[in-house]
């Protein structure tokens, strides 16, 4: 078969079509390969430029594309909200309210902002400029995912763990109305923005299990949870874009509900948590394309170029090649060492069923 365009092979993939190689999916994190890629230190006034080699020599796919955050600093909202912006990453360290009735009275002021909200041209405008913008750091070919969150996932940070989960008992009624809200804003946004010439595959998402099952029960996720991802997903499919569903933890309890939810594809197969790439595709087939699979908690970081190849290999054995994209179980985090993650690119390059 002829080389492919990255494009090219993404699709096939996505088609469980034979390729001429296994094609890789992930999210960067790390500056060890992306100083090997750049050939320097990284910095901020080269960053952008590292962010963007890495991704163009190293993947087929990917997502969330930022450089990492030199200076770390926190950010407070109009609403009370405290951000903190690590290197790498961020998280809200501190919440406006401590209490169920201080949430009570924001959900209700986060509905009425949500149901107002519309995507207009500038947002749209906006949000294509940034595609294309990477776009052109990491190659027109190269495939970028959008992220798009049902609304469980906002709905569970903004209130945090402990006073959504008290919700979800003493006020489920508002904990509905609020989901649905939310879900019914996204459907707005996937409106206006899906376009499967810029973005063939949007990674709708919520985690959704921890490392021994689902954090909320089975029946809990039918009712709440399964049908906004539905209508999520079928508005991004009437469009012509292919929706790629990410969770953390083990979800292998949640898997039929998700097919039947419309998925397309999973991401990212957390060894760690019991879910191997060997199990979905056996009970499975080809009703979903798998992405990740190769453990980042311990392997990755830990492990040997020749361990690390390993695992990617058999990967690729227990898929046949197909209908499967080479990556981590879930971001190449700055622990890995670079020759770990080029041992992952040398197989993803010289290691095929079907040549």
């Amino acid at each position: 078969m002829k080389t492919l365009t990255k494009k090219e092979r993404v699709m096939r993939t996505i088609n469980f079509q034979e390729t001429d190689r296994v094609p890789m999916y992930d999210l960067v994190n790390n500056d060890n390969i992306r100083e090997y890629y750049g050939g320097g230190r990284i910095n901020e006034k080269n960053a952008w430029e590292y962010v963007y080699t890495t991704i163009r020599e190293l993947l087929d796919m990917t997502r969330a594309i930022f450089p990492p955050n030199f200076t770390p600093s926190r950010y407070t909202d109009e609403d009370g909200f405290v951000y903190y912006f690590d290197k790498y990453t961020m998280w809200i360290e501190k919440h406006p309210f401590d209490d169920t009735e201080g949430l009570i009275k924001w959900i209700h002021k986060d509905i009425d902002k949500k149901k107002k909200w519309n995507p207009d041209k500038a947002y749209v405008e906006q949000y294509r400029d940034m595609v294309l913008k990477h776009k052109k750091g990491i190659g027109d070919d190269t495939v970028i995912v959008i992220e798009s969150d049902v609304g469980f996932d906002y709905a569970r940070r903004m209130a945090g763990i402990e006073l959504f989960s008290y919700l979800t008992i003493d006020e489920p009624e508002l904990i509905s109305e609020w989901l649905e809200v939310l879900n019914e804003c996204e459907i707005r946004r996937a409106k206006a923005i899906a376009d499967p010439e810029l973005v063939p595959v949007v990674l709708t998402f919520t985690d959704l299990a921890y490392k021994n099952g689902p954090i909320f029960s089975v029946n809990y996720y039918k009712k709440e949870f399964m049908p906004r991802l539905k209508k999520l997903n079928d508005t991004y499919h009437n469009a012509g874009v292919k929706c790629l569903f990410h969770s953390d933890g083990n979800i292998m309890p949640l898997l039929d509900d998700l097919i039947e939810a419309g998925i397309d594809g999973i991401n990212p197969i957390e060894v760690a948590a019991g879910m191997s790439v060997k199990e979905v595709r056996e009970k499975y087939g080809n009703k979903i394309f798998i992405t990740g699979g190769i453990d980042v908690s311990q392997l990755m970081p830990f492990g040997t170029p020749e361990e690390v190849a390993e695992a990617c290999r058999q990967a690729i054995d227990d898929t046949n090649g197909l209908g499967y994209f080479l990556g981590s179980t879930t971001e190449l985090i700055p622990d890995i060492p670079y020759e770990n993650i080029l041992a992952m690119k040398k197989v993803a390059e010289e290691y095929y069923p079907h040549r």
